[in-house]
């Protein structure tokens, strides 16, 4: 009897007790490995500390935690590459703000995106610039790989794309 009470139960990586397996549930049916009471705990308290900073703390905080800069650094950034796209020159003016993200519980909109968003390696964690959405889209589908964004110039040269 013992056995399937343990087979049963799941142990929270952030508090450490043992749950129900369906503790470990989403809403959508996805495993977690966190408790559902720890969930909504941290949750909460993400969204009080969200309230208390501030959409620019938000920023702020966000930036540091992804990219280790801070928002000096980020408008440094901006201002040294003349406020354009490191790759297709488009002007930051010229790219359209979206509200992206899921909407919010309190019917809000969402904030709208930043026109350049920071660029980094992924292996050395290094900021290499601020791109348009679409030239940071493009690095990503091609797995951040030269060869293939060769490949595909290439490809467009020789079949009349460009």
């Amino acid at each position: 009897m013992e056995d399937e009470t343990a087979a049963a139960t799941i142990k929270c990586r952030y508090c450490g007790r043992f749950w129900p397996e369906a503790s470990f549930r989403s809403p959508r049916g996805h495993m977690t490995t966190h408790c559902q009471a720890c969930l909504d705990a941290k949750r909460l308290k993400t969204r009080l500390k969200r309230e208390r900073i501030g959409p620019e703390g938000v920023r702020a905080a966000n930036l540091w935690d992804k990219y280790r800069i801070t928002p000096e650094r980020y408008d440094l950034l901006r201002e040294a590459q003349l406020y354009r796209c490191k790759i297709c020159g488009t002007h930051e003016d010229d790219i359209a703000m979206v509200r992206t993200g899921r909407p919010r519980l309190d019917g809000k909109p969402t904030a709208p995106s930043v026109r350049l968003v920071v660029d980094h390696c992924h292996n050395s964690s290094r900021v290499r610039g601020l791109l348009c959405n679409r030239c940071n889209t493009m690095i990503g589908q091609a797995r951040e790989r030269p060869e293939i964004l060769r490949a595909g110039a290439v490809y467009l040269e020789a079949e009349g794309g460009a």
